[in-house]
C-alpha cells in the first residue's frame, strides 16, 4: 500500500488509479464524520462528494509540509459543512420542512421520533455554531466530531491549548443558553 504522500505525487502527475486509491482510503471515514454533523444520509453523501471534488481540484495546491493529507481532507470537509449550515439552501430547507410536518408523515414508532428529535437538535446546534468565525467552528468540529484533545486542536490550528479551551467552552456556554431559550 502506497503512502498518502506518494499517492498525491502520482495524482499530481495524472494517475487516475492513485486518485481512486487515495480517495477510496478516506471516503467512509469522511462520510461518517460528515454524517455525524448533519444526521442526514443524502446530505452527508452530497457534502462528502463536494469534499472530494474540492480536494481533487485543490490537490495541486496541497502542501504535505503544512498538514497530513487526512488532516487537509478533514479541513475541507469541515469547511463544506460550515458552508452548508450558512447557506441559503439550508435555511430554506429548515423553513420548508417543519418538525410538525415531518412527525405527521412518520408512524408512531418512538425510535423514529427519537431519531428525528436528535437530527433536529444536531441541526439547531450546528445552526448556532455556524454563526461563529470559521476557526471557532473548526474547534467545535474537531472536539465533538473528531474527538481530538485540546492540545491536538491547538497544534493543528497553530494556537495555544488555552485559547482552544477558552473558545470551546465559550461556545458550549452559548449553545446551552440558546438551547434553553
Amino acid at each position: 500500500m502506497s503512502s498518502d504522500k506518494h499517492l498525491v505525487w502520482r495524482i499530481k502527475r495524472g494517475s487516475r488509479k492513485a486518485a481512486d486509491e487515495l480517495f477510496g482510503r478516506y471516503y467512509k471515514e469522511i462520510y461518517a464524520y460528515v454524517y455525524k454533523q448533519c444526521g442526514d444520509k443524502e446530505l452527508a453523501m452530497d457534502l462528502t462528494q463536494d469534499t472530494f471534488v474540492a480536494a481533487f481540484r485543490g490537490l495541486q495546491g496541497y502542501d504535505d509540509k503544512k498538514a497530513e493529507f487526512r488532516t487537509w481532507l478533514y479541513r475541507i470537509a469541515s469547511n463544506k459543512i460550515a458552508d452548508y449550515y450558512r447557506s441559503k439552501q439550508y435555511h430554506q430547507r429548515v423553513t420548508e420542512q417543519s418538525l410538525d410536518e415531518m412527525v405527521i408523515e412518520l408512524s408512531d414508532d418512538s425510535d423514529i421520533l427519537e431519531s428525528l428529535a436528535e437530527k433536529e437538535l444536531i441541526r439547531h446546534i450546528m445552526d448556532i455554531v455556524s454563526g461563529y468565525e470559521l476557526v471557532w467552528v473548526h474547534i467545535f468540529q474537531m472536539k465533538i466530531f473528531e474527538e481530538m484533545t485540546f492540545n491536538q486542536i491547538g497544534d493543528e490550528l497553530g494556537v495555544s491549548e488555552n485559547t482552544v479551551k477558552t473558545r470551546y467552552y465559550a461556545m458550549i456556554k452559548h449553545i446551552r443558553k440558546e438551547l434553553s431559550e
